[in-house]
């Protein structure tokens, strides 16, 4: 059997199906004008609503990324099929062309941290704050109150990090219900320049085995769980994603429709731009199929430069975080650009494999080093405003004030540098609370 995501027009049934999250509403309805023979839909997944905005064939990737400007946003919706064959998806697209948008891939994706290139930790979490400059951060009163950080990933242990609410693709999931692990890894990490964010588990993916996976279209009903969480509450939003694709092997070829890994039509590269187009910050680890120790996990054609950073984790409206020690020493499993869907990347680095949450030896991979950069964002969010600065403002900035360590500018293994609170801080000219108020702080 072969899965797949298909998106639809939209209709009435579909939207009642996404507001009841539950398929039953739009069950008949599809049954009616998109199955045909040798498809099965899937009725654990519901209808989801993805906002995007589709290109035309002919503008598809490029080396610097698709001008989603050109085209007007519009809303479909993602439901999840299986088919006997590839004659029944190319039925489906034949004789139900009037209804359905597109046919994608729906590959695994799993967790980017492993203790690999040498397991023993550099360093600690307090060396990560000083590297970082939370200092900075804290004369400034910059703690993260009042932000979430919604960490999508394999959910987290509450009575460790404390949770104010989320979302999974298991029915009945509670947050905060997960035992210590990935999630739980990447939460405390976050905390690390954010202490008093609000923490949202989105327990995206789920154990199998000895790993922690999910299906692609598991993570676009995440997204879109997000996109109505800020549309009902408004308000500073930060999204840590520590997972992606290792093997494109369950992907389609470059350059077919329904690939996902280089194709800016793909629904959830799609909703990932929505996301941030609505006011959120969204962060993505680079991944950690870099060309000196790739994780075992990935694919023989997907380490190292060029090869390694795919689909949304290389989008080019999210920060793509490589990963360094606190010893500034480029850690050999960073994933490396060129980017898939955008040639510029990694966007910054953030720091990693150091003893930190006590859920591994080590805090490690770019697992880490993205929710320790979205911990600075984090903080910085409290203060500085979606409308003073946008979140493609607020990634510049982080990019600009990145410490350079080969002092050649932007490049491949890196992007622009180190994140670096302290600089940020010095930037943004944030006065310190103690001078400001005569207190202490």
């Amino acid at each position: 059997m072969l899965r797949r995501i298909v998106l639809v027009r939209s209709h009435e049934p579909l939207a009642d199906g996404w507001t009841a999250r539950s398929f039953g509403p739009a069950g008949s309805h599809l049954a009616t004008t998109i199955k045909v023979s040798g498809m099965q839909l899937d009725e654990k997944y519901h209808p989801v609503r993805v906002t995007g905005r589709m290109g035309l064939p002919a503008e598809r990737p490029t080396a610097l990324g698709f001008n989603y400007a050109r085209v007007g946003p519009v809303t479909n919706y993602a439901v999840r099929s299986e088919f006997d064959d590839e004659e029944a998806i190319e039925r489906l697209r034949h004789d139900r062309r009037e209804e359905v948008v597109g046919v994608y891939a729906d590959p695994t994706v799993s967790t980017f941290a492993r203790p690999y290139c040498g397991g023993a930790p550099v360093g600690n979490d307090k060396d990560v704050a000083q590297k970082l400059g939370v200092a900075a951060l804290r004369r400034a009163g910059l703690t993260g109150r009042g932000v979430r950080v919604a960490v999508m990933d394999t959910g987290i242990d509450g009575r460790r990090i404390p949770v104010e609410g989320g979302w999974a693709p298991v029915p009945g999931y509670v947050p905060g219900s997960t035992p210590p692990d990935h999630g739980t890894m990447c939460a405390y990490d976050v905390r690390i320049a954010a202490p008093e964010t609000r923490i949202l588990d989105y327990a995206l993916l789920q154990s199998r085995g000895e790993t922690w996976t999910a299906f692609l279209s598991d993570g676009i009903a995440g997204f879109a769980d997000l996109m109505d969480r800020l549309t009902r509450e408004p308000g500073p939003l930060v999204v840590n994603n520590s997972w992606g694709m290792f093997d494109r092997s369950e992907d389609a070829p470059i350059g077919s429709p329904e690939n996902y890994s280089a194709n800016p039509d793909h629904p959830f590269n799609q909703i990932v731009g929505s996301l941030v187009a609505a006011g959120a910050d969204v962060f993505f680890a680079a991944g950690n199929c870099g060309g000196n120790c790739p994780d075992s996990r990935c694919g023989g054609e997907d380490t190292g430069p060029g090869a390694s950073i795919h689909g949304a984790n290389s989008h080019p409206d999210v920060v793509t975080v490589a990963a360094v020690t606190v010893t500034d020493r480029r850690l050999g499993y960073s994933s490396q650009g060129p980017g898939g869907l955008y040639n510029r990347k990694p966007d910054l680095a953030g720091l990693s494999h150091f003893r930190g949450s006590g859920v591994y030896p080590a805090d490690g991979g770019t697992s880490a080093a993205s929710p320790v950069a979205a911990g600075v964002a984090a903080a910085l969010r409290q203060k500085v405003s979606v409308r003073r600065r946008s979140p493609a403002q607020l990634k510049g900035l982080l990019q600009r004030t990145c410490r350079d360590l080969e002092g050649n500018g932007w490049d491949y293994d890196l992007g622009y540098g180190v994140i670096d609170a302290a600089a940020v801080v010095k930037a943004l000219r944030l006065k310190s609370v103690q001078k400001k108020t005569g207190g202490k702080n």
